[in-house]
């Protein structure tokens, strides 16, 4: 889903806001979440997931032994009990 879906789909569920209000705060939304996972923190969506990033320095070998060290960024999502049941519902139908 793109982000103009979003907003769209979220601007029809609420007919009193319009396009540009809803739009602002999903931006906001982003903006809070972003500085939250740059921190180190994590986002936590009730019955979808929680949602981090994980920073691995390590030794560099072999060719990029030059390099010295890296630092590797892992996005990590871990899915509630309710959405696996609810994709697991989807794949049996």
């Amino acid at each position: 889903m793109y982000h103009r879906d979003v907003i769209a789909k979220i601007a029809r569920q609420l007919p009193h806001r319009t396009r540009r209000d809803v739009a602002e705060v999903v931006e906001i939304l982003l903006e809070v979440w972003s500085e939250e996972l740059v921190n180190g923190g994590e986002v936590v969506l009730p019955g979808v997931g929680r949602l981090s990033i994980e920073v691995q320095d390590m030794q560099a070998g072999g060719v990029l032994v030059t390099h010295g060290r890296l630092r590797r960024l892992y996005g990590r999502f871990r899915l509630t009990e309710t959405l696996k049941a609810w994709i697991a519902e989807v794949e049996d139908a």
